[in-house]
């Protein structure tokens, strides 16, 4: 400590001093990134809403999309109240055993590819895929024309 007049000063106190500053600095960016982050992500999920019915299917960003689970037929893999992110992909992007978002005459369906229809491939016939949701005991009762494909499960966010 050094003496000046009555006063005395700690040469630590100055250190502290801007260590403490640059903290609250760090504090501020990490809460702004983390406001700018949620606006965007809030922007962006408006923007697909808009396209979505500006167009009459899928909007995807950056070739993603999240989508929410409202069905427990993908159990337990896919919980429901989950949300994926969905990749899009078509028939050319997915195998056997991917997880597939498609759409049908009931709207948007989350199943698993389980395999090809070779009867209706001998007769000609496009929708030949076989899906199945993971609770389900049966495949699904409708084939699937590769042209339904939307997209594959890339993440799944799952509720606790």
């Amino acid at each position: 400590m050094k003496r000046c007049g009555s006063n005395t000063v700690n040469k630590g106190s100055g250190r502290n001093s801007r260590i403490r500053h640059l903290a609250g600095m760090m504090k501020d960016a990490v809460a702004a990134i983390i406001v700018t982050a949620s606006i965007l992500v809030i922007a962006g999920c408006l923007y697909m809403n808009v396209k979505e019915r500006m167009i009459g299917d899928m909007a995807f960003a950056f070739g993603y999309k999240p989508v929410f689970i409202e069905s427990g037929s993908m159990e337990p893999v896919i919980r429901t109240g989950a949300v994926i992110l969905l990749k899009k992909a078509d028939y050319s992007e997915v195998k056997t055993g991917d997880v597939i978002t498609f759409v049908t005459g009931r709207g948007y369906v989350t199943h698993r590819l389980v395999g090809v229809d070779e009867a209706a491939l001998r007769e000609g016939r496009s929708a030949c895929l076989i899906t199945k949701g993971d609770a389900n005991s049966v495949i699904d009762p409708e084939r699937l024309d590769p042209e339904m494909i939307r997209g594959k499960v890339a993440v799944i966010f799952n509720p606790l």
